[in-house]
Formats: C-alpha cells, structure tokens, sequence
C-alpha cells in the first residue's frame, strides 16, 4: 500500500500531556500538522501547547468521567469542522493482587482505558466521517494483551477490550473509507512506567515509540507493534507447553530490587 504522508492533517490525541502522548505531539506538529490535545492536567496540557502555540489546540477533559462524551463532542466541533487522524492514546495503568481482587482498582483502570476510548470515539466518529483525507483512527493498547502477565489482569483487560472493539469496529468502517490501527507498544520510558518495581525488558525511550507509531501510520499498518524481540516473545509463548509459559511470564514480572 502507498505510503500516506502524516502532514498537513487535522489530529486529535488523546492523553496528550505526558508520555508517547506528548512525544506523538511532538512529531506531529514538526510534520506541518494541526493537533488537538486532550488530557486532564491543565498545567501540563499549557506546556505541550508551548512547543508549538501555532500548530497546537486544547481541548481539556477527563476522559473517565461519564460526562466526558458529550463534553469532547462539543469541544471537536468548536474547534474543527473534521478530524483526518485520531489516536486514542489516553491510559492508566494499576497493578492488581489477584488473591485480593480490588474491584475499586479495576473500575478505575477501565474508566480510562476502555470506556474513556469508547467516550473518545462517540465523541470524534462524525467529524473522522467527515474528513475528505483518507481518515484514520488509531487506538494505543499494550503489547501486554499478548498473553497473560502477573498482576496485570486489570491493566492488560481493559487493553484487550479495547482491541476487541477496534477489530469490530474496523470491519464496519472499512466500507466507508475509514482506516484502523491498533498500536501495541512494549516497555516505555514514561512517567508511568516508571512507577514499575520490576525490571522491563527492551525499553524505549518515548520518542523512539513516536518514531515507531509514526511510520507504523504512514504506511497505514492495521497493527503497530514493537519492539520486536519482546512481540515475538510473548507471541511464541502461545505455543509453548502451558508449563513452561507460565514460568516465563512470571519472570517477565518478577519485581526487582527494592520492588514494592
């Protein structure tokens, strides 16, 4: 497939301030394009806007709140009258002691992970309709859907969720021209991993990620997934005796020195 150039295009992302969020910010706005942000923390969402206030709009909103949906709906259109690329990139992620289910914990990590994706797509669905430039919608999930992780039942869920509905989701649009991309990124370096008490193989920095998604979506790839090493090695845990899997995926986990 002929490579869709990332320029010059109407964006709107989603868990903008932080993270590969930010870093996608950035790379978008050195590729000539026009982005909306979307995230909850004021003071950061001001400072993304400081890279580039002439290519860069905000748009500030909870997603894990119920309101959230119509909030961003009338939000987008005040601001653009359609929306050519859309990643929904917004996530939380919290541990869970599976011999002490913490029902409150999971609530919370599906708040944003999948129902706010699910807010933020009622909420920009019209105007990526309305786009004339071969739109484009584009979900982050985790590289932990995979294969089941230790005491990432909550986290890795709520991902998996996620990819169910863009799969669903992607047979039903596709007759109305609308690409979908699921990115599954390993370890990164961002402020949330870096509350992990146990080692991460393979980590990536953030704008290595950004890199990583960037050219994934010019060449319009349906999956996104990286880094290679560890996608294949969660991937051949599949096939493996059921034994030997759940030895290695403990390990991938096992908390390091000082790990609380």
């Amino acid at each position: 497939m002929a490579l869709v150039p990332l320029n010059k295009r109407r964006v709107w992302i989603t868990g903008g301030s932080s993270g590969i969020g930010r870093a996608l910010v950035k790379a978008l706005v050195a590729k000539d394009n026009r982005v909306i942000v979307t995230a909850r923390n004021r003071d950061r969402l001001a400072e993304v806007q400081a890279l580039c206030p002439e290519r860069i709009d905000l748009l500030p909103c909870d997603i894990a709140q119920p309101e959230a949906a119509e909030l961003l709906k009338n939000g987008l259109a005040e601001l653009t009258p359609a929306l050519d690329t859309v990643i929904l990139n917004a996530g939380d992620c919290e541990y869970l002691d599976a011999a002490e289910p913490d029902i409150e914990l999971v609530e919370r990590v599906t708040q944003v992970n999948y129902l706010g994706f699910a807010r933020s797509l009622y909420a920009c669905m019209p105007l990526l309709l309305a786009s004339d430039s071969q739109p484009h919608l584009v979900g982050i999930s985790s590289a932990a859907t995979l294969y089941g992780l230790p005491r990432a039942a909550a986290y890795g869920a709520s991902k998996a969720a996620l990819n169910y509905f863009l799969e669903s989701a992607r047979a039903d649009l596709r007759p109305q021209g609308l690409a979908v991309s699921i990115v599954s990124p390993g370890f990164v370096d961002t402020p949330l991993t870096q509350r992990n008490d146990f080692p991460m193989p393979w980590l990536m920095t953030d704008q290595q990620a950004a890199a990583r998604v960037i050219t994934g979506l010019e060449r319009r790839q349906y999956r996104i997934e990286f880094p290679a090493p560890l996608i294949w090695g969660l991937r051949l845990m599949r096939l493996l005796p059921d034994a030997l899997a759940l030895r290695l995926a403990q390990g991938i986990a096992r908390r390091g020195p000082g790990g609380g």
